[in-house]
């Protein structure tokens, strides 16, 4: 009896854990640190759920706390199973497509936890307990190998057109990556792709926090 107390205990606290990272991550884009932290939780979490409800299934909040995982899995899987597959990837951790680990605590890397959607950069500071997401924006690069084009219509503002020989490079398929410079609200970093190397500056606004 005392050890599968200690068992429920157990899971109540893993539960709290995922509770307080998904607030973490929707109100402060915020995450425990590291990126394989939270998936272990995660993953931990999963595996003792059936346990704990076997152990406790003659409690009718058991019966309960089962049918709401029932309800919310099937409601993850028929809107087209989107939000069933953005939680497999991002828990088993495939939806990494790409990252680097930059000086200064900084990590790079490109995500795509959504079937339909495009991959997303996100930049992360690496704090004590926890990480922050310091942007979060698409993952194509784009620049100019010869000028830009100005044209200006007299009824019109002035307008910036992009000439014909513009190039997109897309950041998941960068095979390294250099921090050049850091700011309280941008970094520039430089990416080596297979033929060519490409510096931006990837612009965010500076939150500060005890923890970095």
């Amino acid at each position: 009896m005392a050890n599968r107390t200690n068992f429920l205990k157990l899971y109540l606290f893993v539960s709290g854990l995922i509770i307080l990272n998904v607030c973490l991550y929707n109100f402060a884009r915020m995450s425990f640190v590291g990126y394989w932290s939270d998936r272990v939780i995660f993953w931990l979490w999963l595996l003792t759920t059936p346990v704990v409800v076997f152990l406790f299934w003659k409690k009718i909040l058991t019966k309960i706390y089962f049918w709401l995982l029932v309800i919310g899995l099937i409601l993850t899987i028929l809107p087209m199973a989107i939000p069933f597959f953005a939680i497999l990837l991002s828990g088993s951790g495939s939806g990494r497509l790409n990252h680097f680990n930059l000086e200064n605590d900084i990590r790079i890397q490109t995500v795509g936890y959504g079937v339909m959607g495009r991959p997303r950069l996100q930049i992360v500071k690496n704090g004590l307990l926890f990480d922050k997401i310091k942007l979060e924006d698409g993952d194509e690069i784009t620049i100019n190998d010869t000028t830009w084009v100005k044209v200006k219509d007299v009824n019109t503002a002035k307008k910036i057109i992009k000439s014909a020989d513009l190039k997109t490079f897309e950041i998941r398929d960068a095979k390294n990556a250099k921090l050049i410079n850091e700011t309280d609200t941008s970094i520039t970093v430089k990416y080596f792709f297979e033929k060519d190397t490409v510096e931006t500056t990837h612009v965010f606004k500076e939150k500060t926090s005890f923890n970095y």
